[in-house]
């Protein structure tokens, strides 16, 4: 301020309330606004742990419930191969009645079962690009609840809040 400037009073000088009561409340509402900022940012911040472990939960069991397919799929394919190589040496070793139409049928047979592995095969794959998109549009479902509903700052991002 200019030092000619003309500085009015904060109160009326002629007002019956007292300056050290003034401050004295103004303080207090002030403390009371505080403890409502941080209360709200604590409440936040627990919101935004609960989502993120909700989030990493989720997460975590996806993957679990996909290896465990994964492991399955892979057991079924060598017990089926594993019975297929006995059926198929069974076969060789019976004695030749018609040879021909035996190794025709067999060559079928393996054909048949390649191609259903092929089948399978080509569905593992649609699942897991099916649960990489799934798994991205929860991550973004996520973050746009978070923003909906105020938890995320302009500056932050989901990962970074936590309750301290």
């Amino acid at each position: 301020m200019a030092p000619d400037e003309v500085i009015v009073p904060f109160l009326d000088p002629e007002s019956s309330e007292n300056t050290a009561s003034v401050a004295l409340e103004l303080r207090e509402r002030l403390l009371k606004v505080e403890e409502q900022v941080l209360g709200q940012y604590s409440s936040t911040a627990a919101y935004a742990t609960l989502a993120q472990q909700g989030a990493d939960q989720a997460r975590s069991e996806a993957r679990a419930d996909h290896e465990r397919l994964q492991t399955t799929i892979i057991g079924l394919l060598d017990r089926l191969r594993v019975e297929m190589n006995g059926r198929l040496d069974a076969l060789e070793s019976r004695p030749a009645q018609g040879g021909a139409s035996l190794t025709t049928d067999a060559s079928a047979r393996v054909a048949e079962l390649e191609e259903r592995t092929n089948v399978v095969i080509t569905a593992l794959h649609a699942f897991g690009q099916e649960n990489v998109r799934l798994r991205q549009q929860v991550e973004e479902l996520l973050a746009q609840q978070m923003r909906t509903d105020g938890w995320l700052v302009s500056s932050g991002s989901a990962s970074e809040l936590a309750l301290r």
